[in-house]
């Protein structure tokens, strides 16, 4: 993912159950991507400069370390949360943001501290009545685009609505040949089932002018049936984290599989490529980055779990942000739809 444009993004080095000894490395990688990119990693100076000890000079001319000295840790209470300041370093790293002197942020803090900081130093978009989380599946079509992942756990029909509409711009900023086509997620495809909220929200989104298709239920994301699932964080978190973990237990169970008889591991061996081909496609590191849609501002998150490559996609996917003006189009999109809404 080369950005063929110059842009700057501040890397939350703390962030993450790995911290710098993770981030760090992946920034180095994303800048050798993509040659536009510069990355301002926020943290410690004392954990993140031994860390760069032997890095290309070409590639050190584009990282500025800015100093900071607290975490804002997985367990922290939103009230503590709230209270942080630029000492903090994901506080200082959306601060630059919010300055001008970046572009976008990433960072694997949690989900909680990325929505109330997101919202406190970069605001909300207007018009976004919430900001959603949003991030990329493989699938039998290739990828599918799903929001909200967890950032909001209760959520009204407009709310919904709007969360179509945002991810459905994302994806045309992508994939700018042909509109995205939407499904609401729900217990079934027939217009009567799901509660109150969903069926209003589908009345809405079939008077709007997306590409919608109407209800889709948990098989359909990954069958390839539409372009972008949408619903709840609470729905949203549960289909993540099940496909993570049945994931990695497919794959497990496969690998035994393969390496139980000689029969089995010669066979893995003339299947190799093809296995290879499989993995590759299906890893979760090649997806990572869940944009946090909605905010004034580009906000990465990426996965808590993340190791080098899978950072380094956030970064990318960050980037990438920033470069088609993500925060723009959901503005023009969503004062378009209000708009239509009024009318």
């Amino acid at each position: 993912m080369n950005l063929d444009k110059s842009s700057t993004l501040a890397l939350d080095v703390h962030g993450g159950d790995h911290g710098p000894k993770v981030t760090v490395p992946a920034a180095v990688d994303a800048l050798a991507e993509s040659p536009g990119l510069r990355i301002i990693l926020v943290g410690r100076p004392d954990e993140i400069e031994p860390l760069l000890a032997g890095v290309d000079a070409g590639l050190r001319d584009r990282l500025v370390i800015e100093a900071t000295s607290e975490v804002i840790t997985s367990d922290a209470r939103p009230r503590a949360i709230l209270r942080a300041g630029p000492e903090f370093s994901l506080y200082r790293a959306l601060q630059l943001v919010h300055e001008g002197r970046a572009q976008s942020c990433v960072s694997a803090g949690n989900t909680v501290a990325l929505m109330a900081l997101g919202v406190k130093l970069l605001g909300v978009l207007p018009g976004v009545s919430r900001p959603a989380l949003m991030s990329q599946f493989p699938n039998a079509a290739g990828t599918v685009g799903m929001l909200d992942l967890g950032a909001n756990l209760n959520v009204d029909a407009r709310q919904l609505a709007q969360f179509a509409f945002m991810g459905a711009e994302v994806r045309r900023a992508a994939h700018p040949e042909r509109p995205a086509s939407v499904g609401l997620l729900n217990v079934g495809h027939e217009d009567g089932k799901g509660h109150a909220v969903v069926r209003e929200a589908h009345e809405l989104l079939k008077a709007s002018d997306l590409d919608y298709r109407g209800f889709i239920e948990g098989h359909d994301i990954f069958e390839g049936t539409v372009d972008l699932a949408v619903c709840d964080g609470f729905a949203g978190n549960l289909v993540l984290k099940s496909s993570e973990g049945l994931a990695a237990m497919l794959f497990g169970e496969f690998r035994k599989t393969l390496e139980s008889t000689w029969r089995s591991r010669l066979g893995a061996l003339l299947a190799k490529p093809a296995l290879k081909a499989m993995v590759e496609r299906l890893d979760p590191a090649k997806h990572n980055g869940a944009p946090l849609l909605g905010l004034n501002g580009v906000l990465v998150k990426s996965h808590g779990r993340s190791g080098r490559l899978a950072t380094t996609q956030a970064i990318l996917e960050a980037g990438q942000e920033a470069q088609h003006h993500v925060p723009d189009r959901i503005e023009a999109v969503i004062k378009k739809h209000e708009r239509e809404t009024a009318s």
